[in-house]
C-alpha cells in the first residue's frame, strides 16, 4: 500500500468512528428522523467528498450527524450543534464558497432554535486559507431553502 492509500484508509476509518460515536450520542434537541430536502444547483464538498448538483434529502441522525441522500451520491456530514433565535420562514442550508468551490457549512431547520454546523475538513481549511491569502477577502456564503418533506 502506498502512502495515499493509507491516508485514505485512515480518513475512512476516522469518519466511520466519528459517525458511530455521533449516532450513539443522540440528542433530544433535534427532531431525529425529520426529513427535509434541499435543491443544490452546484457541485459541493462535504469534507473530502465532492457531491454533484441535485436534490438532496436531509436527515438529522443526531446532534453530530446528518445524512445527505442524493440520486447518485450520499454522505454523512459530521456536525456540531449551534443555537440562535428561532428560525422563521423556511429552513436553510448555508454553503461557504472559496473561489469556485462550495463547502456545506450549516443546517437550520424551520421553526428550530438549534442548527448544526459542519466540521471543517482540512481541504476546506486549505481553501479558506488560500482564498484569504490570495484575495484578502472574507468567506462568501450561499443560502438555500431547506424544506420539510410531507410525512
Amino acid at each position: 500500500m502506498n502512502t495515499a492509500s493509507i491516508l485514505k484508509l485512515r480518513s475512512a476509518l476516522l469518519a466511520c468512528t466519528l459517525a458511530a460515536t455521533a449516532v450513539a450520542s443522540t440528542s433530544e434537541a433535534f427532531a431525529q428522523g425529520q426529513a427535509m430536502q434541499v435543491n443544490v444547483p452546484f457541485a459541493f464538498h462535504n469534507g473530502s467528498q465532492l457531491l454533484p448538483a441535485g436534490i438532496y434529502r436531509v436527515e438529522i441522525q443526531s446532534s453530530h450527524l446528518i445524512l445527505l441522500r442524493g440520486q447518485s451520491r450520499s454522505g454523512f456530514v459530521i456536525t456540531n450543534p449551534e443555537t440562535t433565535r428561532k428560525i422563521t420562514g423556511p429552513g436553510k442550508v448555508i454553503f461557504n464558497r472559496y473561489g469556485s468551490q462550495y463547502y456545506v457549512s450549516e443546517f437550520w431547520p424551520q421553526g428550530s432554535e438549534t442548527g448544526q454546523r459542519s466540521v471543517k475538513s482540512s481541504q476546506e481549511k486549505q481553501a479558506e486559507y488560500g482564498e484569504l491569502a490570495e484575495n484578502h477577502s472574507s468567506v462568501a456564503t450561499r443560502v438555500l431553502a431547506l424544506n420539510h418533506l410531507p410525512r
